[in-house]
């Protein structure tokens, strides 16, 4: 008992131990080579992945581009620090010119799955937008049909995934950078654009509003024009050729004049920027790469590898709490009427999806908040009616909720993540936070929404037209550390999919936050794995059991698989190769300080009632230090085909099922015990044969009975021989 309580204070230790430095000595050289390209080769701390960038250009001429300018416009290197860690990824760029039956091939899609009008689009009167952010209190209509071709984004992006100009990298993406042009008019009265099929995650409803200060009667239905579009899959697809208004909006309303700073292609097309340049000489060339470079790099730069986020938070299990008040039960608003909004599944399967590597836990209540004071008083100490209209103080209730009411909802000392949301449904409610209107607001494992009634519906007050769950999301991001896909002057990363853009609503996340998420999150589990590994393997003994490097061989081989399996993508496979890494590494440790085998306590063979038929085998095992792992039920049939079955432990059992075998010489059995630490112990083996099946099987479950035989025998021989004497 000393020597077991002396080895797991060492274990206790080993487990404790700091994080790895570079002056650790171990040498694991002799048992196994790392990867040259193994992030901890130098031991120095950092995490270093290599990224690559095929940028394939459509119709574009080689010799009308500096490619060179290109990339000085786009990130080259993100480092990113968390804890005493630094994730570095640096970022390869080649080039690509597709061959013009490539092209051709890409147009007769897009003219097939497109729609051509005189009213298909939307554009916009930057004058009126204008005077209604000088004059916020006078709503004006700034949205205006258009023609043009609106091209099916689905149909484009699928294609180009199933027909590669070149297979995209490993560890990195396929942008195309398209040219067409040939289906704009020169005056620009018919233009080009892209249908990304935005829809409400809730109702199904194609989104054809955009934001609260325009959704109202006074502007029609909006197109919601793309001039790029990605996420769905691993591509990205950036046309300057094409058509939109988004940008334009978002240089006024966010931006200030005289907007010097905004780039060229918020207003200017491709074919502006070329008929106003000289592409026979090389400063036109240069402005051209540059103007391209920095439409580029606002997607490349804030969707692919973005600065604005924060690196996934490395945690196990994720809970967001959520509370859906409506603040008009009296009046037309009952509870039951807002339960369609969003719901516990829908928000666990966006979480999911966004980090599956966690277990979430999601819970909406849908509640009247005239049944809880302590909330009525709350929102009533931040909000006003003014003219019959709700005007809520965003900011000073959402700082209010998270000093008096978060708390009571979720564990705010946790390192898991922990979501606490609230969403009022009020009729005539508008939010103002930080000089504008809002719908909700998110951060630092917070959200609320503040959504009136009439946005819910149609015109016709009864048809859902959107939900919050989109919304939800969108903060729910943010709370969990995920920024914008566009900062000021930098606005066309919201040609996406993802829901951290101010542009479309799309149903989930897209793929490139997906993939920052877990790239981010399997670093920082390599980076813990790999420290606690370095500290177990420096307690090997010089003259180590062959388990102790038969373990250490197999830490270093799933480290590798998963490196493998990180260059290519595969986060999934990934995360499971480095759970086999720890696992081992586990075992590495026992290995060291445990040396003796399990013990068979008891065990057995009960035959199953029917009609199942078979029999179940059964076993007690100790194991005094490391724990017994696994027990496995052998079976041998006529001495050649051998079949395992795992046991699973039911409380202090061990138990497997076998089915009917069929044999006709006999069955041999026998179970084998396995402890954390790699040693193994076997029981003897148990024969069966058609002639002796029954007694054979019965007096092995039954061993007492021979034994009690025996003991029988035992004392009617001594008594006899008592007698004769």
């Amino acid at each position: 008992m000393h020597r077991e309580l002396i080895v797991l204070l060492i274990i206790a230790a080993v487990f404790l131990h700091g994080p790895y430095r570079s002056d650790n000595s171990l040498d694991v050289s002799e048992l196994h080579t790392i990867p040259q390209d193994c992030f901890m080769a130098n031991g120095d701390g950092q995490i270093q992945r290599h990224w690559t960038v095929n940028i394939i250009l459509v119709n574009y001429e080689q010799e009308s581009l500096n490619t060179e300018f290109i990339v000085d416009s786009l990130p080259n290197e993100r480092v990113h620090t968390v804890d005493d860690m630094t994730i570095n990824y640096t970022i390869e760029y080649s080039f690509v010119f597709a061959s013009e039956l490539f092209s051709n091939q890409l147009l007769t899609v897009i003219e097939t799955n497109s729609a051509n009008g005189s009213d298909t689009g939307t554009t916009i009167n930057e004058t009126k937008l204008e005077y209604q952010k000088n004059h916020p209190e006078e709503p004006q209509r700034i949205f205006y049909p258009r023609a043009g071709r609106s091209i099916d984004a689905y149909v484009v992006e699928d294609w180009l995934a199933e027909h590669p100009v070149v297979e995209q990298p490993e560890l990195g993406y396929n942008f195309y950078l398209l040219n067409f042009s040939v289906l704009d008019t020169e005056d620009h009265g018919v233009e080009h654009w892209y249908d990304y099929h935005d829809i409400d995650p809730d109702t199904g409803e194609h989104i054809d509003w955009f934001r609260l200060e325009w959704d109202n009667e006074l502007n029609p239905p909006v197109t919601l024009q793309y001039a790029g579009f990605g996420g769905r899959s691993d591509l990205y697809v950036l046309d300057p050729s094409a058509n939109q208004w988004y940008l334009r909006w978002a240089r006024i309303w966010w931006g200030m004049e005289p907007y010097d700073d905004a780039p060229e292609y918020c207003t200017k097309d491709l074919e502006d920027k070329v008929s106003e340049g000289n592409l026979a000489v090389q400063a036109g060339i240069d402005e051209l790469s540059e103007y391209l470079g920095r439409y580029m790099q606002d997607v490349i730069g804030y969707l692919h590898f973005p600065a604005q986020h924060s690196p996934a938070n490395y945690a196990h299990k994720g809970t967001l709490e959520a509370l859906v008040f409506t603040l008009d039960a009296s009046n037309g608003v009952p509870v039951d009427s807002i339960e369609w909004v969003t719901d516990d599944e829908m928000q666990k399967s966006h979480l999911e999806e966004f980090v599956p590597f966690i277990d979430w836990e999601t819970n909406v209540s849908y509640l009247d908040i005239n049944d809880y004071p302590e909330w009525n008083e709350t929102f009533w100490d931040h909000a006003e009616v003014v003219d019959g209209e709700t005007i809520v103080d965003g900011s000073a209730m959402f700082y209010d909720i998270y000093q008096n009411h978060r708390y009571k909802y979720v564990d705010v000392y946790s390192e898991q993540i922990n979501v606490f949301g609230v969403v009022f449904i009020k009729k005539n409610m508008v939010m103002h936070a930080y000089g504008r209107e809002y719908t909700g607001l998110g951060g630092g494992g917070q959200t609320a929404i503040w959504k009136s009634w009439e946005r819910y519906y149609r015109p016709d007050g009864v048809t859902p037209r959107e939900g919050v769950s989109g919304v939800q999301l969108h903060e729910s991001m943010h709370a969990v550390g995920f920024g914008h896909t566009w900062s000021q002057d930098h606005y066309a990363g919201d040609f996406s999919y993802s829901p951290m853009g101010y542009f479309g609503m799309h149903n989930g996340t897209s793929v490139f936050d997906q993939n920052w998420v877990k790239s981010t999150y399997l670093d920082q589990m390599e980076y813990s794995f790999w420290n606690r590994f370095l500290n177990i393997s420096s307690l090997i003994p010089e003259n180590p059991r062959p388990a102790t490097i038969e373990a250490e061989e197999n830490v270093l081989d799933h480290f590798e698989e998963a490196t493998d399996f990180y260059n290519s993508m595969n986060w999934s496979g990934c995360f499971t190769a480095l759970e086999n890494a720890d696992a081992w590494t586990t075992r590495l440790m026992y290995s060291i300080f445990d040396t003796e085998a399990p013990e068979f306590v008891d065990w057995g063979i009960d035959a199953l009632e029917e009609p199942e038929g078979g029999r179940e085998v059964w076993a007690v095992v100790h194991d005094n230090l490391s724990g017994v792992e696994e027990v496995v039920a052998h079976i041998l049939v006529d001495g050649e085909t051998e079949y395992q079955y795992e046991c699973t432990k039911n409380d202090n059992r061990w138990e497997a099922e076998i089915p009917p075998l069929a044999f006709s010489d006999k069955l041999v059995i026998y179970l084998e015990a396995t402890d954390l630490g790699l040693n193994t112990a076997k029981t003897q083996e148990m024969q069966y044969t058609h002639e002796g099946l029954g007694m054979v099987e019965f007096l092995v479950t039954h061993p007492y009975i021979p034994i009690a035989a025996f003991a029988v025998v035992a004392i009617a021989a001594f008594l006899y021989r008592r007698r004769i004497q």
